[in-house]
């Protein structure tokens, strides 16, 4: 009940902002000829399925304190890991990917959970070297964090999943107060190694960057998805064709509607309007992140939100440019309204957590916690979490 009476302004923002993506997602989902009278066998009615089972996830992570979390990072981070090698061989495999296990009518995709587990697991790095933040050597152990789960994710193949873990290792590093000229000489690194990544990479992730920069030149191959969701983004108008005259989506000129594409569904249905409707409810979710940074009173709470921030972020602002052209298909899907349940469980979870950081405080958005200097011979670390302070 404590709870409760904590939540403001900026978390019925935040429901009310989750509660319209979902409904979107759903009303989408079923406009596209994803009928719910065939039980569980329909995508939509698993769709629902898996949004409650997300919101009572959300309720159960914003009621526990998030510095739990930081008790539980090694064994969430290695059963992450235990997932990624067992979904290599005893994984589903759809679309050329071996990345789902299949359990009973439903699947789970190990590597929605990787995400949140590497972000507790980074937070509690990190915030335990809170005098050694610019070391050489605390850059080389996070990277040793980060290399095991992007690279088993690299063999299923999921270019998307992989791209989405590296870059929440780089925010949180910068976030971490990392060295600039070591983030220099990370950014000169991966810039000198895109030759040889060029040359190890799988032909249709080539091609997704070739097509990227000109779709034109395989119209009916790599570029078709581009170009169709191109089509269906620009003839939505101003209010949108409506579900008769939305021959893209209706007609299936545009392919994967359901997930990678889902965001040109929308602007063809609702156009405009609608399209700018979704991005403010994402730039709400994503503003509530930075607030919950900045409440935080401890460096794992502000590295957790951040990590989610960064997350959170790169998906949307991806997902979103690949279905109007500004970014080279990655299939990174657009939280909380593309069909998948691993995705839209673990979205509401982190949505969740940003609470908890937020609820767990008692302080105000602006207030900061008092810096006090401790004795020589008092503990470095509080006995409850091992929490260094700041």
């Amino acid at each position: 009940m404590s709870l409760i009476k904590n939540i403001g302004i900026f978390e019925t923002a935040l429901l009310l902002a989750t509660l319209a993506l979902l409904t979107i997602g759903l009303v989408t989902l079923e406009r596209i000829g994803l009928p719910i009278e065939n039980g569980l066998d329909s995508q939509v009615a698993r769709q629902m399925l898996f949004a409650v089972v997300g919101l009572f996830g959300m309720i159960f992570m914003a009621c526990i304190n998030y510095r739990t979390w930081s008790v539980l990072a090694w064994t969430a981070y290695l059963l992450a890991l235990i997932m990624l090698v067992a979904v290599l061989f005893i994984g589903v495999t759809r679309f050329g990917s071996q990345r789902w296990f299949l359990l009973g009518a439903f699947q789970f995709q190990p590597s929605e959970f990787a995400k949140l587990a590497m972000i507790f697991m980074l937070a509690r790095y990190f915030s335990r070297r809170p005098n050694r933040r610019t070391d050489l050597s605390t850059l080389f152990g996070s990277m040793l964090i980060v290399a095991p789960p992007v690279l088993l994710i690299l063999l299923e193949p999921d270019l998307g999943t992989s791209l989405i873990l590296v870059t929440i290792w780089f925010g949180m590093t910068f976030l971490s107060g990392a060295a600039i000229r070591h983030i220099i000489i990370m950014i000169s690194i991966a810039l000198l190694s895109l030759p040889i990544a060029w040359l190890i990479m799988k032909p249709y992730m080539r091609d997704r960057i070739v097509t990227f920069i000109d779709p034109t030149v395989d119209p009916l191959g790599a570029g078709y998805n581009v170009l169709q969701a191109r089509i269906a983004v620009g003839s939505g108008g101003w209010f949108g064709r409506g579900v008769s005259e939305a021959t893209q989506s209706q007609l299936e000129f545009l392919r994967v509607r359901d997930t990678d594409f889902i965001f040109a569904v929308i602007a063809e249905h609702l156009g405009f309007i609608g399209a700018i409707t979704v991005i403010i409810l994402f730039a709400i979710v994503i503003t509530y992140s930075l607030i919950a940074a900045l409440r935080a009173t401890d460096n794992f709470g502000r590295l957790t939100a951040g990590g989610l921030l960064i997350m959170l972020t790169f998906e949307v602002v991806i997902s979103i440019g690949m279905n109007i052209g500004v970014a080279p298909i990655t299939g990174i899907t657009l939280p909380l309204l593309s069909a998948g349940g691993s995705s839209l469980v673990m979205t509401m979870a982190g949505i969740g957590l940003l609470l908890s950081i937020s609820l767990h405080k008692g302080d105000s958005l602006f207030d900061r916690p008092t810096r006090v200097s401790l004795p020589a011979s008092s503990k470095p670390y509080s006995d409850a979490y091992k929490e260094y302070p700041e």
